[in-house]
């Protein structure tokens, strides 16, 4: 009886680190999916900064051919505005890639925070497990025994004295 109690209180314990388990590795895909999140928008913000920069040296580059194939100065002066604001644009996409990757980062750290839990807590699991299979298995051979031990105990005795 008492290793039938201790058995259901070490399941009961199992149960519950099994749960927190599961909720770490919830909490674990969470954390992975914003941090891919967040990646993905600082790169993609990124590639658009280099985007706008590209623009503005295909506009430089007009500028320049204009200039020795007599373009009106009108149009030269409007695309060099236009250039400027493009690569002021992009000077004011610095802060928001610098936010970004700062949570970038933080997003990573927690993400790696989070599946160190969950692999702490995944070898709670097993190790409650194997101890559960270590009862039974030892429970088992103890009823085995035990059943022995009675049988071999029928034959002796004094039945007839």
């Amino acid at each position: 009886m008492k290793l039938l109690r201790l058995l259901l209180t070490h399941n009961e314990a199992m149960k519950s680190i099994e749960l927190l388990f599961r909720l770490a590795k919830i909490r674990e895909d969470q954390a992975m999916a914003r941090a891919r999140r967040v990646t993905g928008q600082m790169n993609q913000t990124t590639r658009f900064k280099e985007q706008v920069l590209e623009y503005a040296k295909e506009y430089e580059e007009q500028i320049l051919d204009g200039g020795k194939k007599g373009v009106s100065v009108a149009f030269i002066q409007d695309a060099n505005a236009f250039r400027e604001k493009l690569l002021l644009s992009s000077s004011q996409m610095d802060p928001q890639i610098e936010g970004l990757n700062r949570a970038s980062d933080q997003a990573l750290q927690e993400a790696a925070q989070a599946r160190m839990r969950t692999k702490g807590l995944g070898k709670l699991v097993d190790k409650a497990a194997r101890e559960v299979r270590k009862k039974k298995e030892r429970s088992e051979i103890n009823q085995f025994e035990d059943s022995y031990v009675a049988r071999l105990s029928l034959n002796t005795g004094t039945k007839d004295a």
